[in-house]
């Protein structure tokens, strides 16, 4: 169920669920009530000849924010996600809220960056970096072209007035490569505290 709701942000209907598992609706039924029991979701009855409502319960849907990354000077790694984004999502996807000004004025101070966890497929692409053992960043992540691997990555600020810094590859962790943003009021009304 948890992975029907991640991919389309709805519970599939119990008599298609109970189909896909080959067992009958008493039978699915019979195991939703030990998953309620466990605190694992919540069943509301609509009464006769409806189907019920499932809600999922302690669980982690949608895309996790994992708090802060520097736009500016690189900060300490990403702490426990302060909640996650009810938007539909993948389990490589997550974001992060920006603190700075290296990348403005494209991505602003308080700014929510979506990212994937993936290798940039180019040079000039957006990533969530680490530095060293736990520094991370956000920056337009260059090097040379027509290199198979990397010496050395520059990061490069948005923002001219912060500097580029050249990093050795060794040094290098990539987390993930931007896909895009929120900003303002909306992520307050998409952040679902915890999770639930």
């Amino acid at each position: 169920m948890q992975d029907a709701y991640e991919r389309t942000g709805t519970l599939p209907e119990l008599t298609a669920l109970a189909r896909s598992f080959d067992i009958t609706y008493p039978t699915l039924r019979e195991h939703l009530k030990a998953l309620e029991a466990k605190g694992k979701l919540s069943i509301e009855t609509r009464g006769p000849g409806r189907s019920p409502i499932v809600t999922l319960k302690g669980g982690a849907y949608g895309i996790p924010l994992f708090g802060e990354i520097a736009a500016g000077i690189p900060v300490g790694a990403y702490p426990t996600p302060e909640g996650h984004l009810a938007l539909r999502g993948r389990p490589d996807q997550f974001a992060l809220r920006v603190r700075g000004a290296s990348m403005a004025d494209r991505i602003e101070d308080g700014d929510v960056v979506l990212l994937h966890r993936s290798e940039p497929q180019r040079s000039g692409e957006i990533c969530a970096v680490r530095v060293g053992e736990d520094e991370t960043t956000l920056k337009y992540l260059d090097w040379a072209p027509g290199s198979a691997r990397p010496r050395e990555y520059r990061l490069r600020p948005h923002n001219d007035a912060f500097p580029t810094l050249t990093v050795p590859a060794e040094e290098i962790h990539i987390d993930g490569v931007f896909r895009g943003l929120l900003r303002g009021d909306v992520v307050q009304e998409l952040l679902l505290e915890g999770g639930e």
